[in-house]
């Protein structure tokens, strides 16, 4: 699970992925050779066969709750004087309600937080996570005691 911190490029709706089989649709996520696509379905995405092959974004995920779950922490936010705030141009939600242009910073730091929460507490057992942006790794873990 992660963030809205891609373009949702594999998107169906899109003009240029209509007619698409889901294998022929594009990547949104390409790192380090791993490549993914955002999830395929919003309803039930987590009981579908595929869905341990792509990466769940919140819309996905909201009311479930897993034994074990992994979360990317992406670069929608950054570390800046000691503090967790949003990189506006990294958030790439344009369905989130209200859409970032209605936001000052401030609320769209939070809102993205929050976002954050909801995924890291979807594990029950446990959750891992990956930070892109490795000095919020170095401020939750100081702030964690890790």
């Amino acid at each position: 699970m992660a963030g809205y911190c891609r373009e949702w490029a594999s998107n169906t709706g899109k003009k240029e992925n209509k007619g698409k089989k889901a294998e022929e649709l594009p990547y949104d996520w390409n790192e380090d050779g791993i490549q993914k696509r955002w999830n395929s379905t919003y309803e039930d995405w987590v009981k579908k066969p595929n869905s341990e092959k792509e990466i769940g974004s919140i819309h996905a995920i909201q009311g479930y709750d897993l034994n074990y779950s992994g979360v990317i922490i992406g670069n929608d936010i950054t570390v800046e004087n000691g503090q967790i705030v949003a990189v506006s141009e990294n958030y790439k939600d344009i369905g989130g309600t209200p859409l970032k242009e209605e936001f000052s910073l401030s609320e769209l730091t939070e809102y993205i937080l929050n976002i954050y929460y909801v995924l890291l507490s979807r594990g029950i057992d446990g959750c891992a996570v990956y930070f892109e942006d490795k000095n919020v790794e170095k401020l939750f873990k100081e702030r964690v005691g890790l």
